[in-house]
């Protein structure tokens, strides 16, 4: 009879402690939930570019000490003026800074070209002035509105161009020349996209300006003197570039 009892008893204790545990709860299990950060601007770059730019450069003849030594007889007056094409290409630096929507940031540019113009003299059409310039250069600040991965902006800042002054004649083809380094400013706008983390392309267009300043020509051919021109420019440039962009790439957080 105990036996019986006994068998009972622990089938029953069976019986309930399975039915409780039926009764529990199981946690589900946890996962790890991946969300992707929205793309940054943030960041240093470089880059490379090319494109194409024309400028536009007004010679005149001040009334200085020189230019009467010289015999000028068409003092103060206009030398004329002359534009050209040409191609560019160049590399750039820079870094934005990026908050919320607001991306601002500072770049420096410098390009090759081979701009070259002339003109006759209209008060003396036998001698022709000259103008090239080889190099270009910015170092603006930029301010732009992000859209995720593309960005319009501005840029403002100052700019150089290296060039080479001469005048000419149909059967010398140097007779008086200088080179010069001028500085002015610019401005410019541009439209980015970043077609992968860390890599984007652009359009931008720049304008340069440079202020009216003195050149001296010195004498290089035979006969000729030493002559004061007051010469002002502007430059415009279309470039594309592509960008790569360091540190900074889409990443993940973990919660």
């Amino acid at each position: 009879m105990k036996k019986l009892f006994s068998a009972t008893a622990l089938a029953l204790m069976t019986w309930s402690g399975a039915a409780m545990a039926a009764d529990v709860d199981v946690a589900a299990p946890v996962y790890r939930v991946r969300a992707a950060i929205p793309f940054s601007w943030t960041g240093f770059y470089i880059g490379v570019h090319g494109g194409g730019d024309w400028f536009s450069k007004n010679w005149f003849v001040p009334l200085t000490a020189t230019n009467n030594a010289a015999g000028c007889v068409g003092c103060p007056g206009s030398a004329g003026s002359h534009t050209a094409s040409s191609w560019l290409a160049g590399g750039q630096v820079g870094f934005n800074y990026q908050i919320a929507w607001f991306v601002g940031g500072v770049e420096a540019q410098i390009s090759a070209t081979k701009l070259q113009g002339s003109n006759a003299i209209p008060f003396f059409p036998a001698i022709s002035v000259n103008s090239k310039t080889d190099t270009l250069g910015t170092f603006a600040a930029r301010i732009g509105i992000a859209m995720d991965r593309t960005m319009f902006y501005l840029k403002g800042g100052g700019a150089f161009a290296h060039d080479k002054f001469w005048t000419s004649t149909a059967a010398v083809p140097v007779l008086s020349e200088a080179t010069d380094t001028r500085w002015g400013w610019m401005i410019g706008v541009g439209v980015e996209w970043a077609f992968l983390d860390n890599w984007s392309v652009k359009a931008e267009y720049n304008h340069l300006e440079f202020r009216r300043n003195r050149e001296t020509l010195l004498p290089v051919g035979v006969g000729s003197t030493a002559f004061d021109y007051d010469i002002e420019q502007t430059v415009d440039l279309i470039k594309v570039g592509v960008n790569y962009k360091f540190g900074y790439g889409s990443v993940v957080a973990r919660y």
